[in-house]
Formats: structure tokens, C-alpha cells, sequence
């Protein structure tokens, strides 16, 4: 597979690989920062050794996105680019101490990561045909819905009320930032889902497409016979 593959796809290959192996840090850190009761306590300022060293691995990695997106903006388009530097500028802030319980919530976006990353694995491998591809379609729309854009919409009206009523003084533009980068963040993940739905439309009018071809073939041989 890798020898039929061209400079792009092996590209796309290789940043698939890194964000699987990010999304499964993080979804397995993040899990155990969200029962943390000390930061479930106090979710705008509290603070967590584990927390900080995980999000120091996130923001890493969205460093390295950031930097590798603009090399290959080509490839990857603007909407990337936007969604790394709000999300590394989101965690780098984290450490203030801010939202530092939000920050593992928020990872559980990458749940939709992991089934994309696969789905478009299976494309590479021509395994559009097996029943693995149609049951990992559903998965990647199921929890891109509900993680991204259900679970991602509730949290998103949390950290605005968190921000709106703290007790205790926060940067103006700390406040500010987290407030700009989530509706960007949050309109990508519409824009993406629309994207999702809007390809699994096509992908079924085509295999109705071909479906329907296939009986008029057969139709036709029967008339011939």
C-alpha cells in the first residue's frame, strides 16, 4: 500500500498516525482529570499536576500541527490552521491556572479523531466494501454529534457562565481569547459535521446509483436470454 501511494496521501498517512496517537493520550489522561473531584470543585481555576502535564503534551502537539499546517497549508487549508493556534493558545492559558477541567472535557472531541482517523484508513486500503467501513461510518457520525457538537454546545455555555461569574479576577484577555477561540472551534466542528452528513449523503445516492444500475443490467440479460 505505502508504494502505491503518492507524496500527499503518504503525507496524510504520517499526520493521521500522530493525531491517533495524540487523541489516545489524551482521551485516556483526560478521563481520569474529569473524575478528579478537587477540579470538578472549582472547574475555572483549579489546578492538577496531571492536568498540567497533559495539556503540556497537548500543547506540544498543536505546536508541531501549527507549525506543520503552515508547510503544508496547501494541503491542509485554513479551518486547520485556525483550529491549532485557538486550541494551543487555549491550553498554553490553561496553565494560569484556567479551566483546567474544561481543558479534559474539551478532549473528549478527539473521540470523533480516533473513528475518522480509521474510516480514512479503510478508504486507503480499498475496504469500502466490508462491513467494518459502514460500522465505523456510523460510529464517526454518532460521536462526532455527540461529543463535538451536543456534548461540545453544553460545555461551551458552562465556560461562558464560569467566565461571567468568577470570584476571582481573571486576564482580560485570557477571558477574552478563550471566549473567541471557542466559537471558532465550535463553527468548525458544525462546518465539519455538515461536511461529515453531506458526504454520507453522496456516498449512499452513489451506491443507489450503482445499485440501480446493476438491476437494470441484470433486467436487461433476462430480456436477452
Amino acid at each position: 500500500m505505502w508504494k502505491r501511494m503518492n507524496k500527499v496521501d503518504r503525507y496524510k498517512w504520517c499526520v493521521r498516525k500522530a493525531s491517533t496517537y495524540h487523541a489516545v493520550y489524551m482521551i485516556t489522561h483526560s478521563l481520569v482529570i474529569i473524575a478528579n473531584t478537587k477540579l470538578r470543585n472549582n472547574p475555572l481555576h483549579g489546578t492538577d499536576q496531571l492536568a498540567e502535564s497533559t495539556y503540556a503534551v497537548t500543547v506540544g502537539y498543536f505546536l508541531w500541527d501549527i507549525i506543520n499546517t503552515y508547510q503544508n497549508i496547501d494541503i491542509n487549508g485554513w479551518q486547520f490552521m485556525i483550529h491549532g493556534i485557538t486550541s494551543f493558545g487555549v491550553y498554553v492559558l490553561s496553565f494560569s491556572p484556567l479551566l483546567q477541567y474544561y481543558g479534559a472535557c474539551f478532549m473528549m472531541f478527539e473521540i470523533s479523531t480516533l473513528f475518522l482517523n480509521v474510516h480514512l484508513a479503510l478508504e486507503d486500503l480499498k475496504l469500502q466494501d466490508f462491513i467494518l467501513y459502514y460500522i465505523n461510518g456510523m460510529a464517526l457520525v454518532s460521536s462526532f454529534f455527540f461529543a463535538r457538537i451536543v456534548y461540545g454546545t453544553a460545555l461551551s455555555i458552562n465556560v461562558w457562565k464560569e467566565l461571567a461569574n468568577s470570584d476571582l479576577p481573571i486576564n482580560p484577555f485570557a477571558a477574552w481569547f478563550v471566549r473567541v477561540a471557542n466559537i471558532a472551534l465550535l463553527s468548525l466542528s458544525y462546518y465539519w459535521f455538515s461536511v461529515i452528513i453531506m458526504t454520507a449523503k453522496k456516498n449512499a445516492l452513489d451506491a443507489d446509483l450503482v445499485r440501480a444500475m446493476n438491476e437494470v443490467d441484470e433486467y436487461a440479460d433476462t430480456k436477452v436470454e
